[in-house]
């Protein structure tokens, strides 16, 4: 039986960092269900395309090569530039338009590849906004890390309406307070108030998350210093994926004790996602689970979540 009754949903998804993927480079990656190839032009811009070639079907990133702005296949050396088309064959007196490689629309966006993926080809249906805090002088970041889990981008979204989860396994003072739980098309605004665990005691703060689709949000938190976060996942299939985050903390002073503060924040946020992956990995979905006032707008959100699936 599946765990999950969801397929792969459509977004803009993580499927790398920008630093690891120099000029020249063919990577291949498994995101979406879907075999990749990712790589680099010699001029310096990032493509994301099907691995495999359609002439007759040798992978790309074993063997291929950038040409220029061209990737060449290592069977036939076909070349086939940015947009998926064939360009050139050599032996060929002729090119057959209809011999074209699937390609996706990618970004690089602070430091991270973003790319879209809808399982009918449609283009993007939104574009993910600037982060005003990455471009500031007065922040310090990116400091990110990422994790592979064994559970759908929907239960992950999930945790953003659970209320009672913050204490129960976050160890959080108190529950979280919801001012704002909003939906504007594949927008989720969510403002809280929370009390957070320090090594001092419970830190009164407050918590806002901006959510586009499964695979970015915006997470600012104002406690005892200021902190954004940039969450960037993917769908690996219907059943695993990965969540990266991107953590910056303001520090116009670059004073040393924000530096610790920051960095511990860093890593209790870390310590709280990896306290959810056992949780997530070892959960069924219940349908229709019977809620309790406590619960947070768990009904709400999937309700929002339902536009991410093409069935």
């Amino acid at each position: 039986m599946k765990r999950f009754p969801f397929p792969v949903p459509y977004g803009w998804f993580f499927v790398g960092y920008a630093n690891d993927l120099s000029n020249g480079d063919i990577k291949q990656l498994h995101y979406f269900g879907q075999d990749l190839a990712l790589w680099r032009d010699e001029e310096g811009e990032a493509h994301l395309q099907e691995l495999y070639c359609p002439h007759l079907g040798a992978n790309l990133a074993v063997g291929g090569k950038v040409k220029g702005k061209l990737i060449e296949c290592p069977f036939h050396w076909w070349r086939f530039n940015g947009e998926g088309n064939v360009a050139e064959i050599d032996y060929a007196t002729r090119l057959n338009e209809n011999a074209c490689l699937k390609t996706y629309p990618l970004q690089e966006y602070y430091g991270v590849l973003m790319a879209w993926y809808h399982p009918n080809g449609e283009q993007p249906k939104w574009q993910l906004p600037p982060i005003p805090e990455a471009d500031g002088d007065e922040w310090v970041g990116p400091l990110s890390f990422g994790h592979t889990v064994k559970t759908c981008l929907q239960e992950m979204s999930e945790n953003t309406a659970d209320a009672a989860h913050f204490t129960t396994i976050h160890n959080h003072p108190g529950e979280a307070n919801y001012e704002v739980f909003d939906f504007d098309g594949p927008s989720m605004i969510m403002r809280s108030t929370q009390e957070f665990p320090s090594s001092k005691g419970s830190v009164k703060g407050t918590l806002g998350t901006d959510t586009l689709g499964f695979g970015w949000s915006v997470t600012r938190y104002g406690t005892l210093i200021d902190m954004v976060m940039l969450g960037t996942n993917v769908a690996i299939d219907e059943d695993s994926c990965e969540q990266h985050f991107h953590v910056w903390y303001k520090n116009p002073d670059r004073d040393e004790k924000v530096d610790r503060i920051g960095k511990a924040f860093y890593n209790e946020v870390d310590r709280q996602f990896q306290d959810d992956i056992p949780i997530w990995e070892n959960k069924i979905y219940r349908d229709k689970p019977n809620l309790c006032d406590g619960d947070g707008p768990i009904a709400r959100l999937r309700k929002w979540a339902s536009q991410f699936y093409v069935v």
